[in-house]
This record gives structure tokens, sequence and C-alpha cells, in this order.
């Protein structure tokens, strides 16, 4: 049996987390009030119902036992020792649990201090009521983090990587994605130039006007015969206008006008997109196969065949992936695991479905980055495929040049350093000459100046502008509506992996030019954002690099459980968010939509807003908002290779205690300027008349003046100026509703009208002689559909 002291020592924290959650929870209740309460916190203790509290604290507590019974019973086989001995080395491991009631506290004493909005300190009223998965997530990670066992587990190939990626992928593709009508922004361009190519190998999308099962083709040898012959013709044209000087192939030179977004008319006439067509080039083949299949079966539009090519592309990013981070760490089991985890998180999550060039980018990277900085005595046989990929990077798109060029640099400085044959030279420099004069080539057919930004000029200086470069710097990574950091937060361990010392750290580094030199050139651009796209666009190139740093930092530090508790907390918030922005496509497109969600919280305080046309724009603490993320970032970083010194990060419940406070000390400094909301906004609400309001959770969506309930249970509290104890609801659909006590009612798919009686809560009295009233009641709905509810 063990000791009372340690049975304190393991059930209490059960316990407290308990009843921190039945305070939570009738906190809650008083929340929906519009009053100024004098004494929050004694009313909100007096709605704690002390019968069901004990019984939910006792449930939580047997669970607690049970847990630390299997725990114990597990060590001591694993150590060979007695239970006896193995249940007080297990009985400290349960002290995250603490957080809760800790978070409940410095809530209670916000409400105390000021209960109406914005409170006291607001984030740690959140953090107990809408948001409270996110300390339950902190929580589980460290409880993880000190209880569970290094885990030795074989860590698959780079094929079978791929493969369990690629059909992951092909299952869990949306199926809107799967016909053309489902691709949106740039994506029907590069559909476009994809049949253009395919159907007739030109640029010209002007005959693409109909579907293109409808649209003739050409037989292959033409539409070679005709291309070779343009090829042949325009360089001549080419090389007659390099002999008039260099200023005839400059911007004076184009004579393409611009048509539409992104689109201009040739020089010569016809249509043509100002995209890089490789994304089109790459993908083509695969349409002309859709388009036969298509016709055979009688359903148009479809992608199947193209869609999974670009499954097996996005599965083949996860194992270059798993191959950088793999020789980033020596450890292929963790490198397997993050790519795996990575696949499946912003931005890789959105880009394996969207044809677009940032994933390929992202490939391409990846790729030729392991081989620069990590491959080893360089032969033929590796120019012979790294030559022609970095060649390909410009077609992808015109952002990709300057990176090409300093991984070109990059690839030749280490040949020599190796002293590579001739040979193999040859294979890494003659594609990119030629890559560099067909580039010149298809602006000066299209435009007649052979500048690499041609295209970007004919449409328009709109395209590129250098005037939000220093929005787009911080942005791409902060930005409450576009950056990644705030929704994907695992990236703040990739600080700690650019920081350490050692060998394959310092590897990782030499990338740096490289990836600034993509990252300022999307940054430079005018919509930095991304248009028309998920979160993570123009991101995604550099997410493998960060990701191996990531992998970096965890295999030197991540043997220490604090450092690993805080991992697996920012891995669960990163997984919320995904799963969050995986459910709504509108917030994926715009990530505001999903800060705005919290009910307490005002998001905009916390993260900073960058997407302005000027600096004037900004709101109030702005720059203090971006100050403390960037000190965030730098505090993860220093604290991970303190770690991996061997200083620190040791205790999981420390790392959990550190990073609550650092996250509060960070919200309260914040908190100090103006938020833009009145008041809380409570997402599912319906309006019962003057002075009356129905808050409905569980199984429901509320529209406007109706809700939407599924199978399920609705929970129905009711506020009012006056006490209700009933409430009058039309319901439309099929099934049965049943209110708590009472009959079900059979709904026979038409409006009924019930009276559904209402259990009082509390008689509320503020500051300034109003009163408002609180009841509830549980509607239990079984239906194979929906019910439509409307309440008055």
């Amino acid at each position: 049996m063990p000791s009372p002291r340690d049975a304190l020592r393991a059930l209490l924290p059960f316990a407290a987390h308990a009843l921190a959650r039945e305070v939570d929870a009738a906190a809650g209740l008083l929340l929906r009030s519009t009053l100024d309460l004098p004494d929050f916190v004694r009313q909100a203790l007096r709605l704690v119902d002390p019968i069901a509290s004990l019984g939910h604290v006792a449930a939580w507590t047997a669970g607690g036992a049970v847990f630390w019974l299997t725990l114990a019973l597990l060590r001591s086989r694993r150590e060979g020792a007695s239970l006896a001995a193995a249940l007080p080395a297990t009985s400290s491991g349960f002290a995250p649990l603490y957080l809760r009631p800790v978070l409940t506290l410095l809530a209670l004493a916000a409400l105390a201090l000021r209960p109406s909005y914005p409170y006291g300190f607001t984030l740690p009223v959140a953090l107990t009521q809408d948001l409270a998965v996110a300390q339950d997530a902190a929580a589980l990670a460290a409880l993880v983090a000190a209880n569970v066992p290094p885990l030795r587990l074989p860590a698959p190939g780079a094929a079978s990587l791929g493969l369990i990626a690629f059909i992951a992928y092909a299952l869990v593709t949306p199926p809107w994605a799967r016909h053309w009508d489902g691709h949106p922004g740039n994506e029907p361009k590069t559909l476009r130039m994809a049949v253009a190519l395919g159907h007739g190998l030109t640029l010209d999308v002007e005959g693409v006007s109909a579907a293109m099962e409808a649209l003739p083709t050409r037989g292959l040898a033409a539409s070679a015969r005709d291309a070779a012959a343009t090829v042949m013709g325009e360089s001549t044209r080419m090389i007659a206008a390099l002999a008039h000087g260099p200023r005839a192939l400059g911007a004076s030179a184009i004579g393409a006008t611009r048509i539409t977004r992104q689109t201009v008319r040739g020089k010569e006439g016809g249509v043509y997109h100002v995209l890089a067509p490789g994304v089109s080039a790459l993908i083509a083949p695969a349409l002309r196969i859709d388009r036969a299949l298509n016709l055979r079966r009688g359903a148009w539009g479809r992608l199947g065949v193209t869609l999974l090519l670009w499954n097996a592309l996005a599965a083949a990013l996860v194992s270059a992936l798993f191959l950088l981070a793999r020789d980033a760490t020596g450890r292929p089991a963790l490198a397997a695991a993050l790519a795996a985890g990575f696949a499946f998180t912003p931005p890789f999550l959105f880009y394996f479905f969207q044809f677009y060039p940032e994933m390929l980018g992202a490939l391409g990277l990846t790729l030729a980055l392991r081989a620069i900085l990590f491959g080893a005595w360089w032969t033929s046989g590796t120019m012979a495929w790294l030559g022609p990929l970095l060649a390909f990077l410009p077609w992808l798109h015109q952002k990709f040049l300057p990176v090409w060029v300093v991984l070109v640099a990059m690839a030749a400085v280490k040949a020599v350093d190796e002293m590579v044959s001739l040979r193999a030279l040859l294979w890494l420099a003659v594609p990119q000459l030629a890559s560099a004069y067909l580039f010149a080539l298809y602006n000066f057919a299209i435009t007649g100046s052979a500048r690499p930004d041609a295209l970007y000029l004919a449409w328009g200086p709109g395209g590129v502008s250098s005037a939000r470069m220093g929005q787009g710097l911080f942005g791409l990574l902060l930005d409450a509506r576009y950056g990644i950091l705030p929704y994907a937060p695992v990236y703040l361990f990739a600080a700690g992996g650019a920081l350490l010392r050692g060998r394959a750290p310092s590897r990782l580094r030499w990338a740096l030019p490289a990836m600034a030199a993509y990252y300022v050139t999307v940054a430079s651009a005018d919509n930095w954002s991304g248009a028309v796209c998920n979160l993570g666009r123009y991101f995604m190139p550099v997410a493998p690099w960060l990701a191996a740093a990531v992998a970096a930092a965890l295999a030197a530090a991540g043997r220490r459980r604090g450092v690993l508790a805080v991992a697996l907390a920012l891995v669960g918030w990163t997984a919320l968010f995904a799963a969050a922005l995986w459910a709504d496509p509108h917030a994926a497109n715009d990530c505001a939509l999903l800060l705005n969600r919290s009910a307490f919280a005002d998001g905009n305080l916390y993260v900073p807003n960058l997407f302005l046309r000027t600096w004037s724009e900004a709101a109030p603490g702005l720059f203090v908002r971006v100050g403390v993320w960037l000190l965030l970032v730098a505090t993860a970083g220093l604290w991970i290779r303190r770690a991996a010194a061997g200083r620190g990060g040791r205790s999981p419940v420390r790392a959990l205690a550190g990073l609550a406070a650092v996250v509060l000390a960070a919200a309260l400094l914040l908190e100090q300027w103006p938020a833009l909301r009145a008041g809380p906004r409570f997402p599912e609400v319906m309006g019962l008349g003057p002075g009356a309001a129905a808050f409905l959770s569980g199984a429901v969506t509320v529209e406007e003046n109706r809700a939407r309930a599924r199978a399920g249970v609705v929970e129905l509290l009711v506020r009012s100026r006056e006490p209700r104890s009933e409430v009058t609801v039309w319901a439309e659909g099929e099934g049965t509703l049943r209110a708590a006590g009472r009959p079900a009612v059979v709904l026979p798919g038409r409006e009924v009208v019930l009276t559904v009686p209402l259990d009082p809560i509390a008689t509320l009295r503020g500051r300034r002689g109003g009163s408002e009233s609180l009841a509830r009641q549980r509607l239990a709905i079984d239906t194979t559909g929906e019910v439509v509810l409307r309440l008055r």
C-alpha cells in the first residue's frame, strides 16, 4: 500500500483539476450576464453544485488512482522493481494537472478586480472557458513528457513513408478538389495553360475557351514542329535584337499589353498568363489522360489522374523532408515522426490538392539543400539529377529566380571544392545555361523583351512592388491573418535548431543565404500574403528547412523531459489549429475568422496585424506586439540551446510553469493597449426579444435567427431581464425532441411548436441596480439529418 503522503501527492492534482473545472463552468454561466456584478466570485462559487461537483471530483480521483496504478505497474515491469517501490516513484508525475486550478484562481482574481469586459486580465478568463482546450493540451503534453518512457520504434524508409503519405493524401483530398470548378485563385490559369500545352504545345490560352473535353487536340508531331519553328524563329529575332544593344531587350522593348489580372496580350497577338509554365507543363500529360477518361465516362471536368499525380508529388516532398531531417539529426525515427506530423500541419496540409508552384518549389529546394548541405563526394550521377532540378526552379514561378541563382552558386562552390570531374561539372552548368537562355526566350517571344520580369511589367507595376516589404518580412511569420507562427507554433523550435552548436546545425545554417533570397523576394511582393489561397503558401518553400531545424533542436535537447513537454505542447496547439483550419476552408484562407472565434480573448491584442498598405494604418501597440513575438522566438531559441548544452530543461513541471508564465506575462503586457471589442462575442447566441437571449451549445450551429441541430444534446441557457419559466421552440425536421423531465415529442417533418420549461439558475443584480435572470434546459434530439430550431 502507498503511504498517505504518496497518495496525496498523486491524487490531489486530479481532485484539484476536477474542482477547478466545476468552478470554471459556474463562472462561465455568470460571464453570459451583461451586468457589472459587484460580487462575481462569490456568486460564481454559489452556482457550484456541491453534490454534482463531489461526484465529478470523486470520478476524477478514482480515474487518477487507476492511472497511477497502471503507470506504477508498467514501471515495475520495465525496471524489474516491486510495485511498492514503483508507486512512490510515479506519484509526482501528475503535478501538471495543477495548471487548471492555477489558471482558475488567476481568472477569479481578474474577475474580482474587474468583472466587466475587458476583465482585469482577459486571457486567463478565456483559458478557463472557450480556450480551455489549449491549457488542457499543454497539461497533457507535460503529463506525457513526465510519465511516458522513451519510445524505440523502427523507422520506415523514405519510399515507405512516401507511399504512406501518398495513400493518406489521396484518401483525405476534399471531394471538391477533384473537379476543375473547385479550384479558385491562380489555379484555373495554371490549368488553362496545361490544357494549351497538352492540346497543342503552346502557351497561348486564347483557344482554351471551353471545357477541355470540348476542345480539339492536335497531333504531337505537328505540334512539335510548330513549337520548334517558334523557338527557332524567336531565337533569331532575339539574337538580332541583341545586336542593337541591351536596351532593345529592356522594359522599353515590351510590346505585350495588359488584358486583365495576370493576363496579357502578346506582342503579336494571343493571350498569355504571366505565371511561369513549369507547373502546367508537369500536369499537362495527366490532364490529357483525365480528358480521355472524362469523355469515356461522360463526366466532364474531373481531375482524378491529375490530382493523384499532385498527391504523389506532395508525398515525395514528405519523403524529401524525412531525408533532410534524418541527415540533419542522424535519428531516422525522429525524422520520420516529424515528417509525418508536418505533412498534416500548415502549410503542407493545404497544398497536396491545390495546384500551386510553392509545393513543387518546396520539393525542389529540399532535394537541392540536402544534396548541397549533406551530400558527400558528388558524382556525375548526382549532378545528372541536381543540375536539371535546379534549372527547373525558375520555371515554377519568377519568384524562384533569386534563390535559383544562390543555389547554383552554392552548388558550383561545392563542386569545385570537391574537384568533381569535367563531365559532372557540365551536368551542373549546361542545364543552367540552357534554362537561362530559354527563360529569356520565353519572355522575349511573348513580350518582346528578354527581361526575366517582362511578363509582370507587361501586366502592370502593381504585380511586383517593394512598398510593403517591411510588412511582408514580419507578416509572413507573425501576421494575425496570414502569418504561420501564430497557427503553427511548433516552428518556434526552429530557432533553437538554428542556434545550436555542432556539425549538422552549422550545415543547416549554410542554407541561410538561399532561404533569405527566397524569403526576401516574396516579402517584397505587393501581395506577400498570398492572394486567394490558404495559410502559408508563400512560406511553404522554406518550411522544410525550418522543419529540419526543428528536428535538429529535438535531437539535441528532446531527451530532456522539460524540452519535450514544451515541444509536445506546441505540437498539440499546432494540431488544434490544423484541425480547425481544415474544418473551415474560409478560415484557412483568412485566419482572422479563426482568431475571432474566441468569445472572450480579442486575438488582435496578442497577434500583430501586419496586412497594411502603410505603417500609418497600424493599430496602437502593433510594434510592441511584433517585438514581443520576436522576443518569444529568441527566448525559445536560447532556451533550447542552453538545454542542449545540459543546462536546464529537465523538469516537465517547471517547463510547463515557465511556458505558462511567459505566455501570461506577454498577454498581460499586450492587454495594456485598448481592445477592438466592446464586449465578449458569443457565436452560438439567438435573440429572444428585448433584453433576452438564448445561448446554445453542443450539437448545434446558430445562423442568425435560427439554429441547425444535429443528433445529440443541445444545452440551452437563457438570459433575460425578468425571470422566465419557459421558452417557445419552433422545431422543423424528422426525429424526436425531448426536454429534461419531459416525454419525447415526435417531429413529423413539418414545423411543430413546443413549450419547453426552464430550470432557474440565479437572479443577478448589478452595481447600477439592473437585474438579470439565468435559466437553462437540455434538449435531446434524435434525428438522421438536421432539425431547425427557432426560439422565442
